[in-house]
């Protein structure tokens, strides 16, 4: 069984977001062999360039607050504020490499129990005919062109594609597309998972 992922699959590892538990039993299955877990390289830059800007935005929002808190802390009714927003500044300070920790962690796994796609000339080409055939962003354009270029050589057998972007990928002609090669598309990690234990038990 063929498993494809995108960027916001490393970003619920990374960021331990709702589906994240779905997402590290999808990890596990990939390194028991139960599954073949397949991600374009384009996803492990842009979920890298994600964390980046959301580090930025942390440190900005930090700078603002840490001069807004002590002056407001002036104040008599605000004369605790400093003390008690000590726990938010220190959450903000040391959430961001505690994610960069558990986002390389993802893609070390993936490298070394999945498969990563190469961002290929022809790739970039499709993805552009891709992002205005099929009205997707850029950056779905491309994860969409990877994944529809590995189908055109895989092997026959189970194939999905699991993402939590239902406004880019939840369109008619996409999930036609990937029907058309064999390949289910699921926007919940949660929902794919259950698909994928269903067919690993004989049930699906």
């Amino acid at each position: 069984m063929i498993i494809y992922v995108e960027t916001n699959f490393l970003l619920e590892l990374a960021y331990l977001q709702e589906e994240c538990n779905s997402c590290t039993e999808l990890l596990d299955l990939a390194k028991d062999d139960a599954v073949s877990l397949v991600l374009p390289a384009f996803s492990l830059a842009e979920a890298r360039l994600t964390w980046d800007r959301r580090s930025s935005e942390r440190n900005t929002l930090q700078n603002q607050l840490q001069p807004l808190i002590r002056q407001l802390a002036r104040s008599e009714p605000f004369r605790t504020l400093t003390e008690s927003s000590r726990e938010l500044i220190s959450a903000l300070a040391a959430s961001g490499e505690a994610t960069r920790l558990r986002l390389e962690d993802a893609i070390s796994t993936i490298n070394s129990v999945g498969t990563v796609l190469p961002l290929t000339s022809e790739v970039a080409s499709q993805a552009r005919l891709d992002e205005l055939g099929l009205a997707l962003s850029p950056s779905d354009a491309v994860v969409y062109a990877s994944v529809m270029s590995h189908l055109s050589i895989a092997p026959e057998g189970v194939k999905c594609f699991f993402n939590r972007d239902s406004k880019g990928f939840a369109n008619p002609s996409i999930y036609d597309e990937l029907a058309a090669s064999g390949c289910k598309l699921f926007v919940s990690f949660e929902k794919g998972l259950e698909f994928v234990k269903s067919e690993l038990q004989g049930t699906g």
